[in-house]
């Protein structure tokens, strides 16, 4: 059928110097063949992850030395050429072992089995004689055009440096210096190569040469049809790494409730309780009910003794002048304790919890509270509240489409009760190992996400039943309890949900969606990272009266809802999205001239082709399993790694052994990009920081003279910083928020770097200038520590 021999057959020849053939070839005629593995034995001999072999049997090459990724000096000819051509093999006490596709290596090598032996079929040493000595003379022909090129260049400066100096003497300008030099050096003429077209010939066989290698050799040696198997190669780098985690404000917060500096450094709701009555500044609201004013939705005044809260309904008090102001709050008084109180005795609690931590104070325009029994309810079940009103928990975005029940940990009964009832081959859903198609708004989370959803579903619960006096919803006590709920998709930067359900989990710290469902988030699928909450904890919870009245405040905010997705109405670089179950031999031919994506479009399905059809969301295919969705590391080696010098020794380490990596540049880049940059605005920081006190925590531009805390508390309930006489000052301990060795961190990784793998001299120039800088800071330098020994 004119086909090329495909993986895992066709190997990485145009990588292997064609040199090393002869060898490869030796050991492969002393190998031993049986039981489906190709054994050579004695060539593991000496060979350790810290040996050298100088001497590799092989004179130098033409180049001077061999390509770095063969790293043949580690490993010798014979290994170094199997895993330059991606062989897998393994070791067996001193032998080499490849366990398949070894059929490919004697076939591209001109060998064959036969009687229980490989031997040669057709002789790759003439081949390989005749092209190392054209290949050499193609190299001194262009070495002498060089060295032709060379004189005429000496002789043309001479010239034109001796016309500059002439035209010096006689007082001509500097541009006509530089006229008269270029004129003389212009009237030197090059008479051009001996023999042009050798020369072209020998500039054109090392082209071919550099891109071919031994795959020259392979489609002479072999009646079969044999294609780069790597024509190209993609160089990446790492960008964010993955995470799971919930999304929190900083610090955490369960009550979007103010209390000033009442509740101390750690802005606990119970302390602040405690002092009965605080001062904060919330909007002005007037009971619809009683006509008292209150800065809550619900009026917490008392109509008698006999009613604890009149719990009426409340609106925004008007007043002159509000709609030129950016908030609307006002400071007044608030009786924390009796509220609280009241509040406990209406969810039924016995105690609140100890440690609720609400907010100093309110930044959206009307400055109104969201209830405080959400807050208590929060903290009794460990859930945390974003500046929405709602409970989050991020993961990375990964695309999916296919999937196994035994991958998502949901039994095969589950999801037909959800809807799938068939998997990809029209088979009825029997068994958890059947390749399933996922629905374009299906959602498999991060397991590490189990117990924050679970804890927000009890929440919920729990508010139903005590705040709205209503049946509970979720009843959730499990993962598998989650499994066919609804939540709400939101990226950061947008206003925009999508709805989404929960059908299983996986072990990676990411989320699994549709590419489609990722999109419609306004996402790309490029390791971004987007958030997932309860939809009815959104339903709920979110209040456009809590967002933040600064810019961006209704950004990462669930104003809207999407609650299907539309094809035609997403991004179109998801409709990029290749689908077909495989690939037409003329769109394999067509690559070889590796023409733009879009000249083949039309022989490639793509989701694009499908818009307006039911096949722009099912149907989908695909040309290569992936394994198991989770098989491959939980996290990243940038995570588990501690230190930033553990991390960027690592990155480097794996940057010496990449063929397409400069070790020396990636150096210079992540101190370019990263470490100098950061000591910078670090060093701007200290010498811009403030002063806090370690018992109050409020901040200071300058150091107080006193050079302690000046902040007066009262035992009134007004709180830290109230002027009444009185009052007693804070006294607390005042220190600097930015230290020395924050600054200081990155010096000694940075220069440990630039020693061991060399950076260019610009990047050398900048770390000892900023060093210099640090180090002028911190220490005096006009005082010179001396001992006895220095005299000495």
């Amino acid at each position: 059928y004119g086909a090329a021999v495909p993986p895992p057959w066709n190997f990485w020849w145009s990588d292997m110097p064609m040199s090393f053939a002869p060898q490869l070839i030796d050991a492969l005629c002393h190998s031993e063949i049986g039981e489906g593995s190709l054994r050579m034995p004695g060539k593991a001999s000496g060979w350790s992850p810290d040996s050298h072999f100088e001497d590799i049997g092989l004179p130098a090459p033409s180049t001077g030395e061999w390509p770095g990724w063969t790293m043949v000096h580690d490993h010798g000819v014979v290994k170094s050429s199997l895993m330059t051509l991606g062989v897998e093999h393994h070791h067996d006490g001193d032998d080499i072992v490849i366990t398949s596709a070894w059929e490919g290596l004697l076939e591209g090598l001109g060998l064959e089995f036969a009687s229980g032996a490989v031997r040669v079929a057709v002789d790759a040493g003439p081949h390989i004689s005749d092209r190392v000595t054209r290949i050499r003379e193609a190299t001194d022909t262009i070495a002498k055009e060089k060295d032709r090129k060379e004189g005429i260049e000496a002789v043309r400066s001479v010239e034109r440096m001796r016309a500059e100096t002439a035209a010096r003497q006689n007082g001509l300008g500097i541009s006509e210096t530089d006229a008269e030099g270029r004129a003389a050096a212009a009237a030197i003429e090059d008479p051009g190569p001996e023999d042009p077209g050798l020369l072209k010939a020998a500039y054109s066989l090392l082209d071919d040469h550099e891109v071919e290698r031994s795959l020259w050799l392979v489609r002479r040696l072999s009646n079969l049809r044999w294609e780069d198997s790597v024509p190209c190669r993609v160089g990446s780098r790492m960008g964010r790494p993955e995470k799971a985690g919930v999304r929190e404000m900083k610090p955490m917060v369960h009550a979007l409730y103010p209390i000033g500096e009442s509740g101390g450094p750690q802005r606990l709701l119970g302390q602040a309780a405690a002092k009965g009555s605080v001062r904060v500044e919330m909007g002005p609201r007037v009971c619809n009910k009683c006509g008292k004013d209150t800065p809550h939705l619900r009026c917490h005044h008392r109509l008698s003794e006999e009613i604890e809260e009149c719990g009426g309904r409340t609106s925004i008090r008007k007043r002159r002048g509000d709609h030129n102001r950016r908030r609307m709050g006002q400071r007044t008084s608030v009786p924390l304790g009796k509220i609280v109180e009241t509040k406990r005795r209406g969810l039924g609690l016995n105690r609140i919890p100890d440690r609720i931590k609400a907010v100093k104070g309110l930044i959206s325009v009307g400055q109104t509270p969201e209830p405080l029994e959400k807050g208590i309810l929060r903290a009794r079940h460990g859930v945390s509240v974003f500046r929405d009103g709602t409970s989050r928990y991020d993961m990375s975005d990964v695309p999916l489409t296919h999937f196994r029940p035994s991958e998502i940990g949901t039994p095969w009964q589950r999801l037909a009760e959800l809807g799938y009832s068939h998997d990809v081959f029209s088979e009825p859903l029997q068994t958890d190992d059947q390749m399933l198609e996922l629905l374009p708004q299906d959602f498999v989370a991060s397991r590490s996400a189990k117990q924050h959803l679970l804890s927000t579903c009890q929440f919920v619960d729990d508010l139903l039943i005590r705040f709205y006096k209503m049946e509970p919803f979720y009843r959730a006590t499990e993962e598998l309890d989650l499994v066919g709920h609804l939540g709400i998709g939101l990226a950061p930067h947008t206003s925009g949900g999508v709805l989404c359900r929960i059908i299983g989990w996986t072990d990676a710290s990411a989320g699994y969606a549709h590419p489609l469902f990722h999109a419609a988030k306004r996402r790309n699928c490029d390791g971004d990272e987007d958030s997932l909450m309860m939809l009815l904890d959104g339903l709920l919870n979110f209040s456009k009266s809590i967002l933040p009245s600064g810019r961006g405040g209704r950004m990462d905010a669930p104003l809207v809802l999407s609650t299907r997705i539309d094809a035609s109405e997403i991004d179109k670089e998801a409709l990029n999205v290749d689908c077909g179950w495989s690939y037409s031999k003329a769109f394999y031919e067509g690559t070889k001239s590796q023409p733009h994506p879009s000249e083949l479009e039309d022989i490639v399905d793509l989701v694009d082709g499908r818009v307006g059809t039911v096949g722009e969301i099912r149907g989908y295919g695909w040309t290569h399993d992936s394994g198991e969705l989770d098989s491959g590391p939980v996290n990243s080696s940038y995570k588990t790694l501690k230190t930033m010098e553990d991390k960027m020794l690592a990155q480097l380490a794996i940057g010496r052994r990449l063929r397409s990596v400069s070790a020396a540049r990636v150096a210079s880049q992540v101190i370019e990009s990263h470490f100098l940059p950061d000591l910078r605005g670090n060093l701007m920081a200290f010498t811009r920081q403030k002063v806090r006190c370690v018992k109050c925590a409020h901040s200071y531009r300058r150091m107080p003279l006193a050079g302690k805390c000046i902040q007066t508390t009262s035992s009134t309930g007004l709180g830290l910083g109230a002027s009444q006489e009185g009052g007693a000052l804070c006294g607390g301990n005042v220190v600097l928020t930015v230290s020395e060795g924050a600054v200081r961190k990155y010096i000694k990784i940075t220069s440990e770097v630039m020693e061991r793998y060399g950076v260019d001299d610009y990047t050398k120039q900048r770390v000892g200038w900023m060093t210099d800088s640090v180090d002028s800071l911190f220490n005096d330098d006009k005082v010179t520590v001396m001992t006895l020994e220095d005299f000495i």
